[in-house]
């Protein structure tokens, strides 16, 4: 890791190995790349798990430089294409780990090992190395060859136990959740053994599991059910101390808001904002007891007056008056939002083939620095800079493995 600078991005000098697929480890080291950090990706055109997912840019279906899942959660990195089912290719790997700060991936357990790209070897050879291995049981303990993508780890967790409406059945949560949580969770894992790298010169192993980062989502349940061994009850969008608390339907098609009253001081002023005063003088909802022990009839007025008014409207006057309130967004109306884009959370790198995009960014903003938000690369774009540049081999044994087939 090189010397930064005052006005360098945090990871300026941090050279990580992507070994990646799917969203968790790729989400990992996107903030990464974001940050300043040299991210190489090891991918192959024989094996294009990630460039092969929709959606495409319109009128190129099917072109791997064109994927909008890959030129998302791949921005800002190298690619450098590598068969590592030879034994070139993964002699290639493994002289790269011995350049690299940081190494990541999410294979099943056991597969580094059998690349010859496990902890143990790679760090015998670069002692600062450290390595960040994601599964979604973890690398030890009696799961740790059960192979589950975010259907089961949001499962195994309990937290789709715990979601779901009244008196309904769990209900797994919509996307792929686990997989940026496991990678925030990574993400702040590798920045934290970086840290500790200073002052001890040494790297160290990172065994995340996936379904553990999902627990930290459930504290509440996990701390009542082991102490007073209360199953988890189900309650929909509500809290079970707070009401009106959920999402209510507003005028137009599929317009919502969520709204969430804190205090009786805060319920005041939602009765007096929406032209309800008299239910403020109601004793049976003056505290919030009351109105959680009333809530159905409470969530019936609410919604009453909800569904005569325009989600921004409606937003926008109970905000002025104290309310903890706002539209429920869906993804591109996300990506238009005046709030983010005043913010610069809305990113848009131009791509030669796939076009300009937005996307959002990191959910911060640095002091006086920007990050480094640079467009995916194209399927081996960097092959070579990295092969005959960070490596070192002669222009020869970059075309002997080309001609092999090794670089493809």
């Amino acid at each position: 890791m090189t010397t930064q600078d005052s006005r360098a991005l945090p990871l300026a000098g941090v050279r990580v190995l992507d070994l990646g697929q799917f969203i968790a480890v790729p989400f990992c080291t996107l903030w990464m790349a974001w940050l300043g950090a040299e991210v190489i990706v090891v991918e192959s055109g024989g094996r294009m798990t990630a460039r092969g997912a929709p959606p495409f840019a319109p009128g190129h279906y099917g072109n791997p430089d064109a994927s909008g899942y890959f030129n998302s959660l791949y921005a800002g990195k190298k690619s450098c294409a590598l068969d590592l089912t030879s034994d070139a290719g993964r002699d290639v790997a493994r002289r790269l780990a011995t350049v690299c700060d940081v190494m990541v991936d999410n294979f099943s357990t056991g597969v580094m090992d059998k690349l010859g790209l496990g902890y143990e070897a790679m760090s015998a050879l670069n002692p600062r190395l450290i390595a960040l291995s994601n599964g979604a049981f973890g690398r030890s303990g009696p799961m740790k060859n059960t192979r589950g993508l975010h259907s089961t780890v949001n499962l195994f967790s309990g937290v789709a136990d715990v979601t779901g409406y009244v008196d309904g059945a769990p209900r797994i949560h919509g996307g792929v959740l686990p997989d940026p949580l496991s990678g925030i969770f990574g993400h702040f894992a590798v920045l934290t053994a970086l840290h500790e790298r200073e002052r001890s010169g040494k790297g160290q192993y990172i065994d995340l599991a996936m379904y553990e980062a999902m627990l930290t989502l459930i504290p509440e349940a996990i701390i009542d059910f082991t102490m007073n061994g209360n199953e988890p009850r189900r309650v929909g969008n509500r809290d079970r101390k707070k009401a009106p608390y959920g999402i209510y339907r507003c005028a137009g098609d599929d317009k919502w808001i969520a709204i969430s009253v804190q205090n009786d001081r805060m319920w005041a002023s939602f009765c007096k904002a929406i032209g309800r005063a008299d239910l403020c003088e109601d004793g049976r909802y003056t505290s919030a007891a009351g109105r959680v022990d009333d809530v159905v009839e409470i969530d019936r007025l609410v919604e009453a007056w909800t569904r005569e008014q325009s989600v921004d409207a409606a937003a926008d006057l109970l905000q002025k008056a104290g309310v903890a309130a706002g539209p429920v967004l869906r993804c591109d109306e996300l990506l238009t939002n005046e709030q983010l884009q005043a913010r610069g959370m809305i990113v848009a790198p131009p791509h030669p083939v796939a076009g300009t995009f937005p996307q959002l960014g990191l959910p911060w903003r640095m002091d006086s620095l920007q990050a480094d938000y640079r467009r995916a690369p194209l399927l081996g774009e960097h092959t070579h800079e990295i092969i005959t540049g960070l490596l070192g081999m002669s222009q020869g044994e970059f075309d002997a493995m080309n001609a092999a087939g090794v670089l493809n």
